[in-house]
This record gives structure tokens, C-alpha cells and sequence, in this order.
């Protein structure tokens, strides 16, 4: 560093005494021991950088020369060994903390260097992950981050126990602050333990910063969000809707999302997203419960169904519009409706549908036939 730094002072006086030329002719007049020497000023500052630099080289020479030919040709050639260490140590920390693979150009520079600290790192490698123990205090950061890399590998063998690896996790991340594979399995670890919110700040964290992609964490999220709030009432809806911005369309979700809007009293909310789902997709269990909160006006929704052809309606969306014509005693118009849903699609709520209606009824034995069918329907999906 040093050296850089008289390069650079240099280099400024030569721009200076070129900016400047007046100073760099005036003259300069130096009388000692009866000596009388006269220069200019430019002249005798670039006869005095220049006999610095021979002085440095002279004096790298000479330690090169006791030093031996083989480690001059070293140094000349690979620079210090210390710098060379440092590269070393560079780049596995990188490929540790899982930035990337390792430059096989800077290891082929550091090639000849095996410092004690490596030795270490050769041992802690060869250990069981679940031997490894905690690291000390004034441990070296390489390996504390390599004992937390391997005794946190998702392939390992024996692993160990969750507190242990969670422990070894925070020491990596605090010799090498913001390490992204030890954030990447701070995640699973909190998964392991049951941490809910841990788990998703820090999956979103993991998300935020690019080391996941949106369709593994969006079904991860959303599973989360949907334990909370079946754990928590209070905040249920607060996780409701988390899960519903992250995964609109998935109808497990919808549907969770819809129920708690009903608890909360919000059916016309509830009323629009499920009929806005299933007039783009196909799903029993939305339809399901679509129809339950219609029971009370089943009409007013059959008659909007009524207006399409069958072709134009999806299969849920026609056995909804059998249950509204059975629910409003349409029932010639319902069994009608129903039967060419079953014949034309197969379709077990169909099926079924048709059973219970025969059951009502009073006919066994027609209930039973429509029962067979739809539970060979079901063993066929």
C-alpha cells in the first residue's frame, strides 16, 4: 500500500511541475561543505523521485539475493506470500458463503501456499456433522463458517439436532454478516422449529434479496399463512389475506379466504370472488361452498346461469346450476340438468348429487346405482 502511495505522489508532483512550467524552471542553488550546486527546481525533483526508485529497487535486490533464487522467482512471479494467503482465504469464504463458485484463477495464484489455518479446515472437513461442536470465541472465521456449512448440509447423514444447527447458523452469520447460504437455511431451520413468523420474514427476506424464486416461495408463504391463522382467530384475517394477494387463484386458498369473510359477515365480497372463480375454473369444493351461501335466494343465481348454454359453463358451474334448480323445486329442470351433466362428463359430484336426490325420494335402489357410479368416478380420478 505504501508503495502505491509514493506512486501516486509521483506521479501528482510530475502533472504539477507540467501544469506549472514556471516553477519547474526556476533555479535552485545548493552550497554545502564548500560545495556549490545549481539545477532548476523540475529538473532536480525528477533527479530525486528517480533516485528513490533506484534506492527501492536496490534494496529488493539485495533481499531477494539472501533470500535465495527460488524464492525471488517466487515473489516475481506470484508476489508475497502473504497476499497470496489472502487470496486464498478470498476466495473460499466465497464459495462458503455460497456467492458463487470459486475463481480457478485466483487459486492457481495461490498455488504453494498451505497456511496452518488450512490444516484446520482439512480436519473440521473430515468430521460427522453431528460431531462437530460449537465454535470457541476466538475461533477463525473460516472455520466457524466451514464446521456451520457442513454441520448444516441439508445431504448429511447423521444431521444434528435442530438447536445445534440453528446455533451453528448464527455463529456463521456472525463471523461473515449477510452470508446468503446460511440465511437460505436459517429459513428451513425455522420451518423445523414450528416459527411461523420467523419463518416467513425470513423467507420473504430470502425472496427480497433474488435466492429464491417466487414459485418456490409463494407455496411455502402461503402454507404458513394459512397454519397462523388457523392458530391464531385474532389475526386469522390478516393472514387470510396475505395468503389470498400471494396466490389469487389457488383455490384452497380462496376458499379459506372466503370462509373467514363469511365469519366476518362479508358475504357479497365472499359471493363475487367465488362466482369470479368459478366462472374461470372448474372446482367442486369452491362450488361446494358457493352454493351453501345461496340457499336462501337459489333462484336469482340459477336464472343468471340459466341464460348460457351448457357448452358455454364449466362442469362445476353446471352441477351448480342443477343444485339452484333443486333448491328452487325446479326439479324436473334439476334431474334433467343433472343427468346430462353425469352422462356427458363422467362427473362423480354429479353422481353423487343424483343419489341423494333418488335417496330423498324414497328410491333405494336408483340412489344406489348413482352412488356405485360415483365412487367408481372417484377411483378413476
Amino acid at each position: 500500500m505504501r508503495y502505491i502511495l509514493l506512486l501516486l505522489l509521483a506521479l501528482a508532483v510530475s502533472i504539477a511541475l507540467i501544469v506549472f512550467p514556471n516553477i519547474a524552471d526556476q533555479a535552485l542553488r545548493v552550497e554545502a561543505f564548500g560545495w556549490i550546486f545549481e539545477t532548476r527546481q523540475g529538473a532536480f525533483i525528477v533527479a530525486l523521485l528517480a533516485l528513490l526508485l533506484l534506492l527501492w529497487l536496490l534494496r529488493s535486490f539485495i533481499s531477494m539475493l539472501f533470500a535465495g533464487p527460488g524464492m525471488a522467482w517466487r515473489s516475481l512471479r506470484l508476489g508475497s506470500r502473504k497476499r497470496r494467503e489472502n487470496k486464498l482465504r478470498d476466495a473460499l469464504a466465497q464459495w462458503l458463503d455460497g456467492r458463487g463458485n470459486v475463481n480457478a484463477r485466483a487459486l492457481k495464484r495461490c498455488r504453494g501456499v498451505l497456511p496452518d489455518w488450512a490444516i484446520d479446515m482439512l480436519q473440521t472437513m473430515i468430521v460427522p456433522a453431528a460431531e462437530l461442536p460449537l465454535p470457541a470465541e476466538d475461533q477463525d472465521p473460516l472455520i466457524t463458517a466451514l464446521a456451520a456449512r457442513v454441520a448444516t448440509d441439508p445431504q448429511a447423514q447423521n444431521p444434528a439436532d435442530t438447536a445445534t444447527r440453528k446455533a451453528h447458523l448464527e455463529a456463521w452469520l456472525h463471523v461473515h454478516p449477510g452470508a446468503p447460504l446460511a440465511a437460505s437455511r436459517l429459513v428451513d431451520i425455522a420451518e423445523e422449529e414450528g416459527d411461523l413468523l420467523e419463518f416467513i420474514n425470513r423467507l420473504e427476506g430470502d425472496w427480497k434479496q433474488g435466492r429464491r424464486s417466487a414459485d418456490v416461495v409463494k407455496p411455502r408463504l402461503v402454507r404458513a399463512c394459512l397454519k397462523l391463522a388457523g392458530q391464531s382467530p385474532e389475526q386469522s384475517m390478516a393472514f387470510l389475506r396475505k395468503a389470498y394477494r400471494l396466490l389469487p387463484d389457488d383455490p384452497k386458498v380462496l376458499l379459506a379466504y372466503g370462509n373467514g369473510l363469511l365469519d366476518s359477515g362479508d358475504v357479497k365480497t365472499v359471493q363475487r370472488l367465488w362466482n369470479g372463480y368459478l366462472e374461470q375454473h372448474s372446482n367442486d369444493r369452491i362450488a361446494r361452498a358457493f352454493l351453501k351461501i345461496q340457499r336462501d335466494d337459489p333462484i336469482r343465481v340459477y336464472r343468471k346461469l340459466e341464460r348460457k348454454t351448457a357448452s358455454a359453463l364449466n362442469p362445476a358451474q353446471r352441477w351448480l346450476r342443477a343444485e339452484l334448480a333443486h333448491a328452487a323445486k325446479l326439479d324436473g329442470l334439476a334431474f334433467e340438468q343433472m343427468q346430462t351433466l353425469a352422462d356427458d362428463c363422467g362427473s362423480a359430484a354429479a353422481w353423487d348429487s343424483l343419489g341423494h336426490w333418488h335417496e330423498e325420494l324414497g328410491d333405494f335402489e336408483k340412489a344406489a346405482g348413482c352412488y356405485r357410479q360415483a365412487l367408481e368416478k372417484h377411483a378413476v380420478r
